[in-house]
Order: C-alpha cells, then structure tokens, then sequence
C-alpha cells in the first residue's frame, strides 16, 4: 500500500486521535521509516501547525532526539518520515523495573536533549513514557511532539492550552495557569521518580483524584537508599514554577556528579561529553555534592560577586574611618 508517493507502507505501528504511524519503506533510501500521517480530518491550522513543527524538529540535531527525514503534504495527507526506532518505549521497561543508574542515565541524555529543544524556543509538552523510545543499542529518543508549543522571549508559551497527558502534567497546566518550558522538567521528573521507586509519585482513584494530589500533596520521599537524589526531585516537582528547575543542563550537572560518586561496576558508565555548565538567570541552580563532602546536600550555587562585595565595602570603610581617624588625632 502507497499513501504517499515514496514510501511503501508495511504496517501500524501506532494509532491516536491525531495521527497514525506506519512503518515503511523509504523507496529512494531502501531503508525503513516510522512514517507519521496526520488524519486529514483535522483543522487547517493543526495540519499547517504540525508541518512547522516537523521541520523545526528535523532542525533539532541530538542523539536523543527523533530525526526527522522529510516532511510534506500530499493531496489531503501531512505526513513527515522519522528514524524506525526497534527498541521499544520506557513505558514497557517500566513494566519489567529499571536500575538507579539507568534511571539516571536516561534522565540525564533526556535533560541534554531537552535543553537544546528549549533553547529553541519549543516546549514539548507532552513528556511521559510512551513517548520515549530506545535505539535497538538502548539509546532513549525524545519522540512526539505533536502538541509541542512556541515561546516567546521571555520564555513563556505563547498558548495557554496544552493537552499533556495528567499522570505527567504540571500543576500550573492542569489548572489552566500561564506556563513555560519547566512544565517539560516536572513531566521528567515524574518520570525519574517512577523509574526510580516504581511507581508514579501521586496516584488516585482516578484521573481527577491524581490530579488533585499532584497539586495538593506535597512531594513524596524517595527510600532511604536513594535520599542523595530527594533533592533534585524536589527541585524538579516543586509546586510552584517559580521553584523549580529553570535549565536542563543543572539536571545534567546534578546527575553526573552523583554517577561518578555511585558508579555502577556491572555496566559502562554512559557520560555524555557535552557542555552542562549553566549560567545563573534567576533560576535553582543545583549541584550535587558527595557524601563525604557534604552528606549529600543540594547546594545552592553562590554568585562570588554577590557573596564578595560587601565584605569590601565593609572592608573599604573600615579602612577610611581608619585613616580619617589617624590624621584627625
């Protein structure tokens, strides 16, 4: 079956209520594609929507994120190709239990990915498992960014509507409060916390009840094992947006301090190389610090600047009553 010219179509891999993917075969390249058609259904401004947003994706290059091939329309049908992916998604792996370390290190190839997406002015939106998928070489992909939104210079989404899925949504969206790229640091870290306790850090009855904790309920407390990282997970559920996480680089700085301080000796320590050293905007600044350096704490970066020039005032006027003083007398 050929629906768009170029591409033969071998079978479903997904179906939502925006979309279908297929896996196909990319005739030019002889190679197999996830190929994503949009339901011609759909509104005009969503179908022009997702064909801007495919080519800002296919703009975005990272390891951890889906490349897009080609995008385009034909006749009714808005398509774009993206890498097949044979690895499975997280929310699988959940099912069978995911290590400390592997926790970590797929947030942290995550948060690197996600600090390029925001540092284009995309919020993605819609963080949860089912949306990151793995390489066959267990690789995790940043993938779906079909409700993805644009920002402003300020950083804030230029629409106020974002239809994430509630287990992972932030407080701010499920109560219809304005909103910025931190919506895409609390979605992932709900998701560290599951992968590292197994469960969703607020759970309900049902949907409504889940929600109503995760805005209520103050954020639970990791076992006892694993009290280094409450920290990081404090910062990046924090309640208030204003208190958590601003840079997905400190996620990064954070976590591969703790790996270096906890390696894991059954596995090759995956460390990206990449730059994660953040500047100081007004947003948490993190770092982890090693138990026997400080009993694990989260310190709060200090701005020498800040710390250093009033004891020189203070230093200078001493240093002026001083020699007032001495030639007075």
């Amino acid at each position: 079956m050929s629906v768009i010219k170029g591409y033969q179509i071998q079978g479903i891999l997904a179906k939502g209520g925006m979309a279908t993917i297929y896996i196909a075969m990319q005739e030019s390249l002889k190679r197999q594609v996830a190929l994503k058609i949009l339901d011609p259904k759909l509104e005009a401004t969503i179908l022009e929507h997702f064909l801007e947003e495919s080519r800002i994706i296919a703009s975005l290059k990272h390891p951890n994120i889906i490349p897009v091939f080609d995008v385009g329309r034909v006749g009714i049908h808005f398509y774009h190709a993206m890498e097949y992916l044979e690895g499975g998604d997280l929310e699988s792996r959940l099912a069978e239990g995911i290590s400390r370390n592997t926790a970590l290190e797929i947030t942290l190839e995550l948060a690197d990915a996600l600090y390029l997406v925001h540092s284009k002015g995309i919020i993605h939106g819609d963080i949860k498992p089912a949306n990151i998928v793995f390489r066959s070489d267990d690789c995790p992909v940043l993938t779906d960014f079909g409700i993805s939104k644009r920002t402003d210079v300020f950083g804030n989404s230029q629409s106020q509507e974002i239809l994430a899925s509630p287990s992972y949504a932030s407080p701010e969206v499920m109560q219809g409060q304005s909103f910025n790229q931190k919506v895409d640091i609390y979605s992932l870290g709900v998701m560290l916390y599951e992968m590292l306790v197994g469960e969703k850090p607020y759970t309900g009855a049902n949907h409504t009840e889940m929600v109503a904790n995760s805005i209520r309920e103050p954020i639970p407390l990791l076992p006892e094992n694993l009290k280094p990282l409450q920290p990081l997970i404090d910062h990046m559920l924090a309640k208030d947006q204003n208190d958590r996480i601003g840079d997905a680089r400190m996620i990064s700085r954070y976590i591969k301090k703790y790996l270096r301080d906890h390696p894991d000796a059954t596995k090759h320590q995956t460390i990206h190389n990449s730059d994660i050293e953040a500047k100081i905007n007004g947003d948490v600044v993190l770092e982890y610090v090693s138990e026997d350096d400080s009993n694990s704490k989260m310190q709060v970066s200090i701005n020498p600047t800040r710390t250093l020039l009033p004891l020189l005032i203070i230093l200078f006027s001493v240093i002026v009553a001083v020699s007032i003083w001495y030639f007075v007398i």
